[in-house]
C-alpha cells in the first residue's frame, strides 16, 4: 500500500490535465456564466456568489475564495472554512473552542504566531496571550456568514504587519444576507466507539432587514456537540453577527458588532505508546477535566469617502473583548506525580485600534495607484498561569506558590505604511512598498511572591523596525503572467521577553523571496507554480511546561506550491494542490539543523458537479510524515482523508449532506513530543502526544429561506 507521502503526491495530481491549473475562483468561467438559468436560486444569492474578477494577485501563490466555493467544501465550523485552502492546513488543537492549529509554508504555527489572521479587517492574533504569542481564535466566526477568503503567501504587502511572516489570512462577510432564512443541522459519528456515537445539533438563522437607505445583515448560531471522544465534550457555542452601511453624502458608514459564548471539556492529546498497548482508546482521556470557557464582543465602525480616481479616504476602528479560561495537560505525573500536571491558563483582555488609509490613482511618471495608511492598536491583557487538579487550583506551583505567574501586559503599535503599484506599458507592473512600526510594551508584575523583587518581570521597553517590499508583475503573454516576489516581515515576541531583553529581539525579522507563475487559458483551466524562501531570526517553539511558546534559533525555509483547477464540462470542475517545503535550524545544532513537526508536504483537491442550483463534492486534503523532535526518534504521522459535501435546493427548501473521513481512516489531527508520565508509578518518556481526527460522521442540513 502506497504510504502518506506517496499517497499525498498521487491525489495532488489524479484529477490533472497535462498542465498545473490554480484553483483561482476569483472569476467563474464563461462557459459557467452562459450555462442554463438556475430558477431554484433566489436572484440576491445568485448575484452575492457571482465570483467577480479581482484585483490582479500580488504574487504567483496568492490564493482566493469566493462564496461559491467555500459552500461547496464543508463548512459546519470556522476550521472548515480554512482548512481546505491551497497550501494551508489547519488542525484541532485539543476539541472544542480551543484555537485551531496552523500549518503555512513549512511552519507549525501553532496557534498563530506566523499567521496573520484578519476579519473585516480586524486583526484575529493576541499579543502576549496566556496561552501563547500570536493566538488567533476564529471560533467566533459564523461559516455562511463568510463571503471571501484570501491567502497571501510570504510577507509581500505592506498593510500587514505583526505576524505576518508565513503568510496572513483575510476573512470578509457578507453586509447583506445572501439568503435569508433558517438551517438546521444534525448528525453523528458513524464509526468509533458506539459510547461516543452522540447528536450534534446546530441552527443558524440569516437575514437582512428591509431599510430605506443602505443596508443590514443579522444573523446568529448556536450549537452543540459532544465530538469524537468517548468522554462528551459538551461544546456549547453561541454567536451572533450584526452589520450595517448607510450612505452618507459622497461617502458611506458602516458600524459591525460580534458576540460569542463558548464552553467545552476536551479529551487532550493521548500518547501514542499507549493506544499502540491497547491501554488506552484513541479517542480516550488520561485527564478529561480538560477544557476551558471563551467568551468575546466587538465593535467596528468606520467611514469612507470618494474614489480611487479622486482620492478615496477610509477611516476605521474597533474595540474588542476577549476572555479565555483555559485547562490543559500536556505532561500528566512528569511534574508532580501526586496532583498531576494540569495548569490552568488564564487571558482577560480589551484591545482596540484605527487605521486611516487613502488610495489615488495617478499618472506621474507611469500609470499607478498610490496607497498609504496609519494603524494604531493597543492590547492591554492580564494573563496568569496556576497549578491545578480536577479544574481546582492548588496552593503550590511545581514547588513555588500559585499563581506560577500572573502579570498586566499593554503593548501598543504604531505603524504606517506606503504602496505603489506602477504599471510600466502593458506588460510590467511593479509593486513597491514600506512598511514602519513603532511598539512600546509595559508589564506589571501581578503575582505577590515576586512583584517587588529582583525576580520581577515588571518594566517597559519599546523598539522599531522597518520592512520594506518590492515585487514585480510581467505580463508574458494573455494567458500567462510572471511574478517575482520580494519583503521583510515580522513577528513579535511576548511582551514580558520584550521587558526582559529591554526591547532587543522583540520584533524578529523575516526576509522571504518567491518567484513564480500564474497562467490562465479562456478562464477554464487555471495554473500556479510558486518556488519560494524565507529566513526567520528566532523560532518560536512550543513548551510543555509553560503551556505556551519560546523563543528559539534562526530558522529557514525554502519550497515549491503547486495548484491546479480545470474546468472539463459546463458541469464538472476539477481542483488540486501540492506543497512541498524544507525547515531547518541555521546552525546545525547537531541533528543536521533538524526542526521538529516542520511539515514537508500538503496537498489537497477535488471534484465538483454541478447542475443548476444543486451540487455534489468530493473533497481530499492530507499531510505527511514529519519527525516529532529534533532527532527524528519520534514520528508525527501524515494522513490523507476524503469528505463528501453535496447540495439540493427545491423552491426555498434546501437539503444538504457533509459526510466527513469517507473512508473511516485512523488519523491524527494534532500532534506534539512531550517527555510524560502517563500515572504517579510510571516513568517519565517521550512519546508522541496527539489529538484524534474524526471519524466517519454524517451531518444533514435542512433549510428553509423566507
Amino acid at each position: 500500500m502506497c504510504p502518506t507521502t506517496c499517497a499525498l503526491a498521487i491525489s495532488a495530481l489524479l484529477f490533472a490535465a497535462p498542465a498545473f491549473a490554480l484553483a483561482d475562483p476569483d472569476s467563474e468561467s464563461e462557459a459557467e456564466s452562459e450555462a442554463e438559468p438556475e430558477p431554484e436560486l433566489e436572484p440576491e444569492l445568485d448575484e452575492v456568489i457571482e465570483l467577480e474578477g479581482s484585483a490582479p494577485a500580488e504574487a504567483a501563490s496568492s490564493v482566493h475564495f469566493g462564496a461559491r466555493q467555500l459552500r461547496e467544501r464543508p463548512h459546519h465550523h470556522p476550521s472548515d472554512v480554512l482548512r481546505q485552502t491551497p497550501g494551508l492546513v489547519v488542525a484541532q488543537h485539543a476539541g472544542g473552542g480551543k484555537s485551531d492549529q496552523y500549518f503555512l509554508r513549512g511552519f507549525d504555527a501553532d496557534h498563530g504566531t506566523d499567521v496573520a489572521v484578519f476579519v473585516d479587517g480586524i486583526p484575529v492574533n493576541l499579543t502576549s496571550h496566556g496561552h501563547g504569542q500570536g493566538y488567533a481564535d476564529a471560533h467566533w466566526l459564523i461559516p455562511e456568514t463568510i463571503a471571501s477568503l484570501d491567502v497571501h503567501k510570504g510577507p509581500y504587502a505592506a498593510r500587514f504587519g505583526d505576524f505576518y511572516t508565513a503568510g496572513a489570512i483575510e476573512l470578509s462577510t457578507f453586509e447583506t444576507a445572501p439568503e435569508s432564512g433558517l438551517w438546521l443541522t444534525g448528525g453523528t459519528e458513524l464509526a468509533g466507539p458506539v459510547s461516543m456515537r452522540r447528536p450534534t445539533a446546530r441552527l443558524v438563522g440569516m437575514g437582512s432587514p428591509h431599510l430605506r437607505e443602505g443596508s443590514a445583515l443579522l444573523a446568529a448560531e448556536i450549537s452543540t456537540t459532544d465530538g469524537p471522544v468517548i468522554d462528551p465534550q459538551d461544546f456549547q457555542r453561541a454567536t451572533a453577527l450584526g452589520r450595517w452601511r448607510r450612505p452618507i453624502g459622497r461617502g458611506q458608514v458602516h458600524a459591525a458588532v460580534t458576540l460569542y459564548t463558548a464552553s467545552w471539556n476536551q479529551s487532550g492529546q493521548v500518547p501514542a505508546a499507549e493506544v499502540a498497548a491497547g491501554r488506552l482508546d484513541r479517542f480516550g482521556s488520561l485527564d478529561p477535566s480538560e477544557g476551558g470557557d471563551a467568551t468575546r464582543w466587538s465593535l467596528a465602525g468606520g467611514w469612507e469617502h470618494g474614489s480611487p480616481v479622486d482620492g478615496a479616504w477610509a477611516i476605521d476602528a474597533y474595540l474588542v473583548r476577549n476572555r479565555l479560561q483555559l485547562f490543559s495537560d500536556f505532561t500528566l505525573y512528569a511534574r508532580d506525580p501526586v496532583n498531576g500536571d494540569q495548569i490552568e491558563q488564564n487571558d482577560d483582555r480589551y484591545f482596540g485600534g484605527a487605521s486611516a488609509t487613502y488610495r489615488k490613482v495617478h499618472r506621474a511618471v507611469a500609470p499607478g495607484l498610490f496607497h498609504a495608511g496609519l494603524q494604531v492598536r493597543a492590547d492591554d491583557t492580564t494573563a496568569d498561569l496556576w497549578h491545578s487538579t480536577m479544574r481546582r487550583r492548588l496552593d503550590d506551583c511545581f514547588d513555588v506558590g500559585n499563581p506560577c505567574n500572573r502579570s498586566k501586559n499593554r503593548v501598543v503599535d504604531l505603524a504606517a505604511y506606503v504602496e505603489e503599484d506602477v504599471s510600466i506599458g502593458s506588460r510590467l507592473r511593479l509593486l513597491g512598498g514600506v512598511r514602519a512600526d513603532q511598539y512600546f510594551w509595559t508589564v506589571t508584575d501581578l503575582d505577590p511572591e515576586t512583584a517587588g523583587t529582583m525576580d520581577t518581570t515588571s518594566g517597559t521597553a519599546q523598539h522599531a523596525i522597518i520592512s520594506p517590499k518590492l515585487s514585480a508583475i510581467v505580463r508574458a503573454s494573455d494567458d500567462l503572467d510572471v511574478f517575482v516576489n520580494s519583503g521583510f516581515g515580522f513577528h513579535s515576541n511576548d511582551a514580558r521577553a520584550a521587558v526582559a531583553s529591554d526591547g532587543e529581539g522583540a520584533l524578529v525579522r523575516a526576509i522571504g523571496a518567491e518567484s513564480g507563475a500564474r497562467l490562465d487559458v479562456n478562464d477554464r483551466l487555471k495554473a500556479s507554480v510558486a518556488l519560494w524562501y524565507l529566513h526567520l531570526a528566532s523560532e518560536q517553539l512550543w513548551s510543555g511546561d509553560s503551556g505556551g511558546t519560546v523563543p528559539s534559533d534562526p530558522t529557514r525555509r525554502y519550497g515549491l506550491d503547486l495548484d491546479w483547477a480545470w474546468q472539463a464540462s459546463s458541469w464538472l470542475w476539477l481542483d488540486a494542490n501540492l506543497a512541498v517545503a524544507r525547515s531547518t535550524f541555521v546552525a546545525n545544532q547537531g541533528n543536521g539543523g533538524a526542526l521538529a513537526l516542520a511539515p514537508r508536504l500538503m496537498g489537497g483537491g477535488g471534484v465538483t458537479a454541478r447542475r443548476g442550483s444543486s451540487f455534489v463534492a468530493l473533497r481530499t486534503r492530507g499531510i505527511g510524515s514529519r519527525p516529532a523532535n529534533d532527532d527524528g526518534s519520534l514520528t508525527a504521522d501524515g494522513y490523507l482523508i476524503f469528505d463528501i459535501v453535496a447540495e439540493h435546493r427545491v423552491g426555498r427548501s434546501t437539503i444538504g449532506l457533509t459526510v466527513d473521513n469517507l473512508f473511516d481512516a485512523d488519523w491524527r489531527e494534532a500532534q506534539f513530543a512531550e517527555e510524560s508520565r502517563v500515572s504517579p508509578s510510571a516513568a517519565v518518556r517521550e512519546d508522541v502526544h496527539f489529538t484524534p481526527g474524526v471519524p466517519l460522521t454524517a451531518l444533514i442540513t435542512v433549510g428553509m429561506t423566507l
